[in-house]
């Protein structure tokens, strides 16, 4: 990634974060919206009007998205399968599928035996799932030992907790000064690494380079123009 989309992409990102916290300081009392961004509770229990994985959705995660310039279709389901529950996401700007779920903020475990599920329906070629409460995003994908779907594990996590909480207070939506010094070099490091870790080319990356060998020459094999461009840097 280019150095200056990168500077770039991190400003949108932290504008992102300033406007959710704008956003969620209306909605939410000032001492809920305090133990929201120190993880002392869940979106889930306060009173929002509606489901507080969907506001994290719309305000958040779909936002955060945008910014990184990775798109993306919502509920995305297999014509051939009845379910009750789909995922929330499914990454199109990829070359190698992405399925994603997202949480109410502060409440990603919740959805870790989901995500797992989700990478196991039929019909779905996506090897890689992500969950994210918004300020947590994980990349669940096959073990190193093998299997398309078979016990999926974390295989790589970003962090905006800590930007959460520096872009609270750097834009003003507290008044006190709550945060370390080590926060606040963190926050701004956490902005900084996330379009690095979730764009587009980056994902497609890593997601080849960790892929099991036999799992990998098959994909490639399906898709010919990535293949070209990658020809030898994973044997």
């Amino acid at each position: 990634m280019h150095e200056d989309v990168a500077d770039a992409t991190a400003l949108a990102v932290n504008r992102v974060l300033d406007e959710f916290l704008a956003t969620l300081a209306d909605d939410v009392s000032k001492r809920a919206f305090k133990r929201l961004l120190f993880g002392k509770q869940t979106l889930g229990d306060v009173d929002l009007g509606y489901k507080p994985e969907t506001y994290t959705r719309f305000n958040l995660v779909e936002p955060l998205l945008t910014a990184i310039d990775l798109e993306y279709q919502l509920e995305p389901r297999s014509t051939d399968i009845n379910r009750d529950r789909w995922p929330d996401i499914k990454l199109t700007s990829s070359a190698i599928p992405y399925i994603g779920e997202v949480k109410a903020l502060n409440d990603i475990e919740s959805g870790r035996e989901e995500i797992k599920e989700y990478l196991g329906i039929d019909g779905f070629i996506a090897p890689y799932g992500i969950l994210t409460d918004g300020a947590e995003w994980l990349v669940f994908g096959p073990p190193d030992d093998g299997g398309r779907t078979s016990n999926p594990v974390v295989r790589k996590r970003c962090s905006l907790a800590d930007a959460l909480k520096t872009v609270a207070l750097v834009e003003g939506h507290w008044e006190e000064d709550l945060l370390s010094s080590k926060i606040r070099a963190t926050g701004i490091d956490q902005i900084e690494a996330f379009p690095r870790t979730f764009h587009a080319d980056e994902l497609d990356a890593w997601a080849l380079e960790k892929m099991p060998p036999a799992y990998r020459a098959e994909f490639l094999s399906e898709h010919e123009s990535l293949q070209a461009s990658l020809d030898g840097v994973w044997e």
